[in-house]
C-alpha cells in the first residue's frame, strides 16, 4: 500500500510537470495504459494521479470517455477570477474585524517582503508567488469557511502554471505592491469595507492582467505561424523560380 502510494505521488508530480511544460498539450487525451508505460508503473498509480490532478484542475474527466489535459482559455480564467473576486473580499473583511496588533505587524512585514522582491527580482515568478502566498496566508489564518477556501484555491496550481509562462507586467507588479499596502492601511484603520474594496480591485486587476498577457501571447504565436508559413511557401517556390 505504501509503495503504491509513493508511486502515485511520483506519477502525480511527473504528470503535473509534463502538463505544465507543455509536453502533454492542452486538450490531449490521457490514456491510463499509455501513461503507465510512459512513467513505468502499473495503471493504478496513474488512476490515482489523474484523480489528484483532476482535483487540482489540471485534468478534466469526461464520463465514459476518459480524461484530458485542461485547456486554459479566456472563459476558464474569467470564471476562476469571478469566483475569487466574490470570495476574497469576504475573507479580507473578516480578517480586518478579527486582526490583532500582532497579525497586523506580520501582514505589514509580509507586504514589505513582497515589495522588496518586486523591486529586486521582478522577473522571478516563483519568489514573487511565494511572497504573495505568505501575505494572503496571514489573511486566511483563523478563517472558518473551509469550503470557500477550497473553492478559491482549487485551481491555484494551474493558474500559477499558466501565469509563470508569461512575462511580468511591471506596471501591474507595482499596482500589486500598492494594493497590498492599501489593504494593510485599511486593516490598521479598522476599515473593513475599504479593505474589501481594495481586495476586489486586487483580484480584478490580476485577472485582467493574465487575460491580456494570454491574448498577447496568442497574437505573437499567430504572427510567428503566419511568418513560418510564408517562409515555407517561399522556400517551396524558390527552386522553380530559379530554374533557367
Amino acid at each position: 500500500m505504501a509503495k503504491n502510494s509513493s508511486l502515485s505521488h511520483r506519477v502525480t508530480r511527473d504528470l503535473r510537470r509534463d502538463i505544465v511544460a507543455g509536453v502533454l498539450a492542452p486538450g490531449s487525451w490521457l490514456k491510463t495504459e499509455e501513461l503507465a508505460a510512459r512513467y513505468a508503473v502499473s495503471v493504478n498509480p496513474v488512476r490515482e494521479a489523474l484523480w489528484r490532478l483532476q482535483g487540482e484542475g489540471f485534468v478534466v474527466a469526461n464520463p465514459n470517455q476518459g480524461a484530458r489535459v485542461r485547456a486554459v482559455d479566456d472563459d476558464f480564467i474569467r470564471n476562476i477570477f469571478e469566483i475569487r473576486q466574490a470570495i476574497e473580499p469576504i475573507f479580507v473583511r473578516r480578517f480586518c474585524q478579527r486582526a490583532t496588533s500582532g497579525d497586523l505587524d506580520r501582514l505589514r512585514a509580509a507586504a514589505a517582503i513582497f515589495a522588496e522582491v518586486a523591486a529586486d527580482r521582478p522577473g522571478d515568478f516563483e519568489a514573487l508567488e511565494a511572497a504573495n502566498r505568505d501575505f494572503h496566508a496571514i489573511i486566511l489564518e483563523g478563517e472558518f469557511n473551509n469550503p470557500a477556501i477550497e473553492a478559491m484555491e482549487r485551481y491555484a496550481g494551474i493558474i500559477n502554471a499558466t501565469r509563470a509562462k508569461l512575462p511580468v507586467t511591471l506596471s501591474h507588479l507595482r499596482e500589486r505592491v500598492a494594493q497590498h499596502r492599501k489593504i494593510v492601511e485599511a486593516v490598521a484603520a479598522g476599515d473593513a469595507e475599504m479593505a474589501a474594496r481594495v481586495a476586489t480591485e486586487h483580484v480584478r486587476a490580476a485577472g485582467e492582467d493574465l487575460l491580456n498577457l494570454m491574448r498577447q501571447a496568442r497574437t505573437i504565436r499567430d504572427r510567428e505561424g503566419r511568418f513560418e508559413e510564408t517562409a515555407v511557401r517561399a522556400a517551396a517556390k524558390a527552386p522553380a523560380d530559379s530554374t533557367i
